[in-house]
């Protein structure tokens, strides 16, 4: 395999694993850190971005930073046809709107915990957008809500209960590639139980025709032998992974992330 040039566009958190592959040629970094044998690339627009990673023949854009993904520097970089690794804008709703992710989960038959209308027995959570709040009895619930009303009417609009599920907070990262999905384990849920998850992740994707490439990440609780998702973000996480990485976003950028697991297995 020829030999290609990578960007990584943020902190640089996965520099030492890129270097250390042997598929690298060249690496640029957008993050002004003083990093050994990488060339810092500045730029004010994605567009202009853009332009430099197709005049500098950049064959991968790995994005690590939460905030130009929520900016759409994947649609602009797809659009001028560099490869980029990160979530396009369109799904950027998997982070955004709690409710509009819990409802495409259940949907693809992935457990979540179920909404309350009426609450009686307590805790329950009180969520919105941006905002999660366990709650101990009826009268801490109403001054919450309260509080919401009058601090941030526009997040009030979009309230809702659910029931509070007891068990070990997790997130786990997945890479998809537009048709199969790697989900990496930190050691702490049982492969079974993981594989299941990350074959719902799959079919939710490919079934809702997602055409992104990228990382990203599940928040979950573990209780019993359950998985419940409670939500998706963005934010990178170096994924826990034994093999050459730059030849996992090559085949990401392929769509043969399932001969990876094929080896992995």
């Amino acid at each position: 395999m020829q030999k290609i040039n990578v960007l990584i566009a943020g902190k640089g958190t996965s520099v030492p694993n890129v270097i250390a592959s042997k598929y690298l040629n060249k690496l640029y970094v957008t993050s002004e850190d003083e990093i050994d044998g990488a060339i810092l690339i500045k730029f004010n627009t994605f567009k202009e971005l853009a332009q430099k990673c197709k005049a500098l023949q950049i064959d991968i854009v790995l994005v690590e930073e939460e905030k130009w993904i929520l900016q759409g520097i994947a649609d602009v970089l797809k659009s001028n046809f560099v490869n980029c690794i990160a979530p396009t804008s369109k799904w950027t709703f998997l982070n955004l709107s709690k409710r509009d992710a819990k409802k495409i989960c259940i949907k693809h038959d992935i457990k979540v915990p179920k909404d309350i209308k009426l609450p009686v027995d307590f805790p329950i959570m009180l969520k919105t957008d941006g905002f999660t709040q366990k709650t101990n009895s009826l009268d801490e619930l109403i001054k919450i809500r309260q509080d919401i009303n009058t601090t941030a009417p526009h997040l009030a609009e979009n309230l809702y209960l659910e029931e509070f599920i007891d068990g070990d907070n997790l997130v786990v990262t997945s890479l998809f590639d537009g048709k199969h999905i790697i989900t990496f384990n930190s050691g702490k849920i049982d492969s079974d139980r993981l594989h299941l998850y990350s074959k719902q992740l799959e079919m939710l994707l490919v079934n809702e025709k997602a055409d992104f490439t990228g990382f990203f990440n599940s928040k979950l609780i573990k209780s019993g032998k359950d998985l419940y998702n409670i939500g998706f973000d963005f934010a990178y996480q170096l994924p826990v992974y034994e093999g050459d990485f730059l030849f996992l976003l090559i085949s990401a950028v392929y769509q043969k992330l399932d001969e990876v697991k094929f080896l992995q297995n």
